[in-house]
């Protein structure tokens, strides 16, 4: 199911960067992407906007896959997915070759690129065999007969759109020139073990913490703002029983909208109980359903023009942006031969002061990435964002220790 608002200008993208050690068999690797899409046949198509279908444009990876001297985030950062295929990728091979795959995230969602991922690697490493027994599913009947047992609310709120949005200031006009750039921070095994001891002993998830340290690490630049609102992605496939196994590279995305009370001199474990309370609530009511309920109602009858009021209304972008794509599994994102040291995910290029942090867990280390079109300066104060998060998230575990140091190392 597509449901991003003005797809046209967002350029909506699951970005993913790996570094490997060892000699990448790059036909090898082209082989097998054209495997994985006898089980998604969509990679190889454009996306029609008109009527929501999909028309191939190419029969094989040989185009998809590009091998480059080097990489810059120029390359992948607005991708053409109305007359392109769904796919891009650029390696740069080396000692450590770095790969970069971009997909469209009409295709799918974070979910459905991680399921993709292991599906790669599973054909890379089988060579030139197909995997069988593998069939991709799309149908949305489970989310239908979701939406039968929760019917909507009496009175719906505007809870997409709220009244004080969180902000970043504007460091450079709007005409100043801005290149693309991906830049973030990864914290250390150590510290991400630290941080979930402290989530169990406070009752709340690792995603509230995050959630609310990205929404107090904003509000430090506009502290009359009181109120974080900020939408927190969510996978609907959790939604379905026994489902653990199905293949769904779909975008199966939906959000809850949290908007808690937390002034700028609440203490940061007093914000994250807040969250935690917060989001259990939405939880309990099942408040993404929200996001999709009048989508899934009219889809088949109305206009796409009307579809897209529908979407505005309900799931627009923000200019302040959270997403997480939780743990990578790396015992399934393995390239045989190879060794994989580093996986980062991240999501579309916002244009400055637009921002959006990628959150993402790969062999026990946290990620807090993001993708900017941006100047110089404002790249910086992006990255100094992330770091700020991650000072945030050390005293979160322990106020009595914590410095004013990051724990994070920068993406390099």
């Amino acid at each position: 199911m597509e449901i991003l608002s003005n797809t046209k200008n967002s350029r909506p993208i699951i970005r993913c960067q790996l570094k490997v050690t060892g000699k990448l068999d790059v036909d090898r690797f082209r082989r097998a992407i054209t495997l994985t899409a006898r089980v998604v046949p969509e990679l190889f198509c454009r996306y029609n906007l008109v009527d929501n279908s999909w028309t191939p444009v190419v029969h094989d990876a040989s185009t998809i896959v590009r091998v480059v001297d080097r990489l810059t985030p120029d390359l992948d950062a607005a991708p053409d997915w109305f007359h392109q295929p769904q796919l891009r990728v650029f390696i740069v091979p080396g000692a450590t070759t770095t790969l970069v795959l971009t997909m469209s995230h009409i295709l799918t969602d974070g979910s459905g690129f991680k399921q993709y991922l292991y599906l790669l690697c599973a054909c890379y490493n089988r060579g030139s065999e197909a995997v069988t027994g593998v069939q991709n599913t799309v149908k949305l009947d489970w989310l239908q007969e979701l939406i039968k047992t929760h019917p909507a609310p009496e009175e719906e709120s505007n809870v997409d759109h709220p009244a004080h949005a969180l902000a970043l200031p504007r460091l450079a006009a709007k005409t100043a020139p801005r290149t693309a750039h991906v830049g973030g921070v990864v914290l250390n095994g150590e510290v991400i073990k630290r941080l979930i001891q402290a989530t169990h002993d406070q009752h709340v998830t690792v995603n509230d913490v995050l959630l609310a340290l990205f929404g107090k690490t904003v509000q430090a630049y506009d502290p009359e703002v009181t109120a974080l609102a900020i939408a927190c992605p969510t996978d609907m496939r959790q939604n379905i029983e026994n489902d653990q196994a199905t293949l769904r590279i779909a975008n199966h995305t939906a959000r809850y909208n949290p908007a808690i009370e937390s002034p700028v001199s609440d203490s940061l474990r007093t914000t994250v109980q807040k969250m935690h309370a917060g989001m259990a609530a939405l939880k309990a009511q099942d408040q993404f359903l929200d996001s999709v309920r009048s989508l899934m109602q009219q889809y088949q009858h109305e206009s796409i023009a009307d579809l897209q009021q529908i979407v505005e209304a309900h799931y627009h972008v923000r200019p302040i942006g959270y997403t997480n794509f939780g743990i990578i599994d790396d015992e399934r994102l393995i390239l045989a031969g190879l060794s994989v040291t580093d996986c980062l995910l991240t999501g579309s290029f916002r244009i400055a002061p637009m921002y959006q942090i990628a959150c993402s867990t790969f062999k026990g280390r946290l990620t807090l990435g993001f993708n900017m079109i941006g100047t110089p300066q404002e790249v910086q104060f992006g990255q100094d964002l992330a770091g700020a998060m991650a000072s945030r998230l050390e005293m979160f575990i322990d106020p009595v220790t914590a410095t004013a140091q990051s724990v994070a190392t920068s993406i390099e």
